[in-house]
């Protein structure tokens, strides 16, 4: 995908199901679906604009019998790249550039125990990151936006959250949804689940990073607030959302120890 035009060739594989009534509604249900899943576990796919990619479907009669092809591509568009990455050539040098800031904060943990390695993580990124409330860049949702201009959105920070601990083989997943905010309002969000013992924790990184008003410093208090908590607290402002977008099946996520971690001395 990394050329930017490639194109999938499905060729008859959904002949028979495209055939069924209601086929094509399915075959889009299916395909949005199976883009959600990819997209939500490769989070470095960050150059790929997912309403540059068609589905396409062709039929033609062979000797009397009508046949459909499908394919998956750029359809008339140059090519699917987003925002800043406008070729291959930019598409991996970005990519590179982003392995290498995840390499040199992969370093920073080494030697360390796996809770601390999400722990120093976490602090990293709250420590160099900002929250973007100017939504001025399509790259304010991905990785590559996170780490190359050190501004994100809920869904950046969670995706480059997942992107290093994804390095250090610790299972972590993008969970979407809603929050309930400190001023009682229910806003779309993005957060993650990890993996540690055998058992699934919530961080919410965003919340862990909040912004300070006035001169008011990040107190210890606020910067763990979300930071490794299970369902009975947690969930008690956060909602899962397995519909990930329209016209896709409903996800399940991992489902989370219901005590908060707690570290063994």
């Amino acid at each position: 995908m990394l050329t930017g035009n490639y194109t999938i060739d499905f060729d008859s594989s959904f002949n028979t199901l495209l055939h069924e009534e209601k086929g094509e509604e399915k075959l889009k249900a299916s395909f949005q679906s199976a883009w959600n899943a990819f997209y939500y576990d490769n989070v470095d796919v960050f150059y790929v604009d997912p309403s540059k990619l068609v589905l396409t479907t062709e039929y033609e009669v062979v000797g009397g019998i009508g046949n459909y092809k499908v394919t998956l591509g750029k359809g008339e568009n140059a090519n699917y790249f987003k925002g800043e990455v406008t070729t291959a050539e930019e598409a991996k040098s970005a990519l590179e550039h982003i392995k290498g800031i995840k390499e040199e904060v992969v370093e920073l943990v080494k030697g360390f125990d796996e809770y601390n390695k999400i722990l120093i993580i976490h602090n990293w990124l709250i420590d160099n990151l900002k929250y973007n409330t100017e939504l001025d860049s399509p790259h304010i949702y991905d990785v590559y936006g996170t780490l190359n201009h050190a501004s994100a959105v809920c869904e950046g920070y969670a995706r480059t959250f997942k992107y290093i601990l994804d390095g250090l083989n610790i299972p972590t997943v993008l969970v979407s949804g809603t929050a309930t905010n400190t001023n009682k309002e229910e806003e779309t969000h993005i957060w993650n689940y990890v993996q540690i013992d055998n058992r699934w924790y919530a961080i919410d990184l965003t919340w862990d990073d909040p912004i300070v008003q006035g001169n008011g410093k990040l107190t210890d208090e606020l910067r763990y607030k979300y930071f490794m908590k299970g369902s009975e607290e947690f969930l008690k402002n956060h909602k899962e959302d397995g519909k990930v977008s329209e016209n896709s099946i409903n996800f399940t996520f991992p489902t989370l120890n219901k005590e908060n971690y707690k570290k063994e001395k």
